[in-house]
């Protein structure tokens, strides 16, 4: 009983540290389940609400400043969004549980230039069901979670199968 309990506390952990990867359910209708709907606050102080973006793709990535693998990903988060911004694409940088004033000072200092939204209650976060950071997901134009990455795994060539054909980060 004592390691049925083990394992089972075991298989907890790795699924909230990202370690095991949760699909996105293919067979339902349309290819995914539809994302939540939220409205966040960015750092020019203008509400945001997701469905407002449907009829294009939207990436959503949950991060934190004191999160090295999330910041390590943001100049490819930054190029994705500077390049496809033309074909319908948007990068939502969603911060978790920090202040403005952090958040500000940070997109400051490293010149972001992408849509950075603050969950600072981390309602959004749960919505999504985000366990931990950073995580990324993928919504077709209708507002289907269709893609999702966990825990500093994402990369362009994982990016790039995510996002439309043509559209993802090209290979310096």
């Amino acid at each position: 009983m004592r390691r049925v309990k083990r394992l089972s506390r075991l298989a907890v952990l790795a699924f909230g540290m990202g370690l095991i990867p949760v699909p996105v359910d293919a067979g339902s209708p349309g290819g995914g389940p539809a994302a939540p709907d939220f409205e966040l606050e960015d750092l020019q102080g203008k509400m945001v609400r997701l469905s407002k973006l449907r009829g294009g793709t939207v990436v959503l990535h949950f991060w934190a400043t004191w999160c090295p693998h999330c910041l390590s990903e943001m100049p490819l988060l930054q190029e994705v969004d500077r390049n496809m911004g033309s074909n319908g694409t948007r990068i939502l940088a969603i911060n978790l549980g920090e202040t403005y004033r952090k958040v500000e000072r940070y997109a400051k200092e490293h010149d972001l230039r992408l849509t950075i939204l603050l969950d600072s209650r981390g309602k959004a976060a749960q919505a999504f069901g985000v366990v931990g950071l950073p995580t990324t997901l993928l919504l077709d134009p209708q507002g289907r979670v269709i893609g999702q990455i966990d825990m500093g795994s994402l990369s362009r060539t994982e990016l790039g199968k995510l996002l439309p054909q043509g559209s993802g980060p090209q290979e310096p």
